[in-house]
């Protein structure tokens, strides 16, 4: 009899062991479904993060792409603003030009006008010696028919 106790107890044993190595293989299955929930959640935040590194480089190039459009604003306003000034220049240099041409034509035309009055001066003397003149004359001939 005591065969069949050692088998009862063997067996009881057996089932025991059995009953552990099924709750330990359940336990590792909830540990790899733990551990595999784990490495998805992992692998989620890790997209995440790669998405936010991919939008802030976006952001980046975008801001960027301002800075160059700004840059190129800027050029734009120095490139007007220096033809404005060469414009100025161009019309300050021409009306420079005008203004010492118009000295010169000033100055013939003083000169002609002297000339123009020291001509009147000379006919208005040579009409008053002409007056004088024809005044004497009519003095000498009437004294003469005297």
């Amino acid at each position: 009899m005591e065969k069949p106790d050692i088998l009862k107890i063997l067996n009881d044993e057996l089932l025991t062991a059995y009953r552990k190595i099924n709750a330990l293989k359940d336990e590792v299955w909830q540990l790899q479904d733990q551990l595999q929930d784990r490495d998805e959640f992992i692998k989620m935040a890790v997209e995440k993060e790669k998405e936010k590194e991919k939008e802030k480089e976006k952001e980046k190039e975008k801001e960027k792409e301002r800075e160059k459009e700004k840059e190129k604003e800027k050029r734009k306003e120095i490139e007007t603003e220096t033809e404005k000034e060469n414009e100025i220049q161009a019309l300050t240099e021409k009306v420079e030009q005008l203004e010492n041409q118009l000295k010169d034509k000033d100055v013939v035309i003083t000169k002609e006008v002297e000339k123009g009055h020291a001509r009147l001066r000379a006919y208005v003397d040579c009409l008053a010696e002409l007056t004088d003149c024809q005044a004497k004359a009519k003095i000498l001939e009437a004294s003469l028919h005297k």
